[in-house]
């Protein structure tokens, strides 16, 4: 069993498991002093014993505390920027991802005493104030700091993401399980650092994809990774496994050429 999965049978808060990942890239990162920062930024609203006001009230508290007090908003400017998915740079920088960002909510308004629930929606992560349970809950945007989600933007968004409201189902908007929030921020964060030609980054956020989920996909990403970076052993022992477990035809024609590649005798 990884840290990771170690933590999340242990009820790890997906804050402390979003810094753990940064602590992978910066080790000197102190975990503790990031908490502690969050647990500054709820103060107030925990001060104001919000637990028992409607789910509306409980959103314009978060929104005016987080938003417009501490400045936290979507990165719309440099939206691939790896720092977006590094949740100490996002406290610092107060700019983010729409997941990252609903990290900070999330966190925030549980120590408020205010439920909050990440929703996965498909390209757009969202947050869920109030139980799910509740007619009175409300979907918010954090990336557009804080944004009340109704009908129009909910079309608007599964126009762009899904290809038409009509293709909306009742699982984009259900609640989103730690482990699902922290696989789909490490995806993120792979992406990120492919975009920008990080190897080392991809490859060790490959490696805990690999950990989180066994799946072979990750396994031919850590692969390709650990290839770019030299490690000609780790990288055909990714390829082998992927293969075995049946590629798709193009793709395993790729890695098997890769892998030849990696065969060929280098001259002395």
């Amino acid at each position: 069993m990884s840290w990771f999965e170690h933590e999340l049978t242990r009820g790890a808060t997906i804050e402390a498991l979003a810094l753990a990942v940064a602590k992978d890239r910066y080790p000197a990162l102190s975990v503790e002093s990031e908490l502690a920062r969050i647990d500054l930024f709820a103060e107030p609203l925990r001060a104001a014993s919000l637990a028992s006001a409607s789910p509306r009230s409980q959103h314009a508290a978060l929104e005016s505390r987080i938003a417009d007090e501490l400045g936290f908003s979507g990165n719309e400017d440099d939206y691939h920027d790896p720092r977006n998915s590094y949740l100490h740079e996002v406290i610092a920088r107060r700019k983010g991802l729409p997941i990252t960002l609903a990290v900070i909510w999330i966190a925030v308004a549980r120590r408020a005493g205010i439920p909050v629930s990440g929703v996965g929606f498909p390209g757009h992560f969202l947050v869920r104030v109030g139980e799910a349970t509740n007619e009175e809950s409300v979907l918010a945007d954090p990336f557009q700091s804080g944004a009340l989600v109704g009908p129009a933007e909910l079309s608007r968004l599964s126009s762009h993401h899904l290809g038409g409201i009509e293709k909306l189902r009742a699982n984009h908007l259900t609640e989103t399980d730690a482990k699902t929030m922290l696989v789909r921020m490490l995806v993120n964060l792979k992406h990120a650092h492919e975009k920008h030609a990080d190897h080392a980054g991809a490859l060790l956020v490959s490696q805990r994809l690999v950990e989180l989920t066994d799946s072979v996909v990750f396994m031919r990403d850590r692969g390709l990774h650990s290839m770019a970076m030299g490690a000609k052993a780790g990288a055909l022992a990714d390829f082998d496994r992927y293969l075995e477990a049946g590629a798709p035809e193009g793709d395993g024609e790729l890695i098997r050429r890769l892998r030849a590649q990696l065969n060929k005798p280098t001259l002395q």
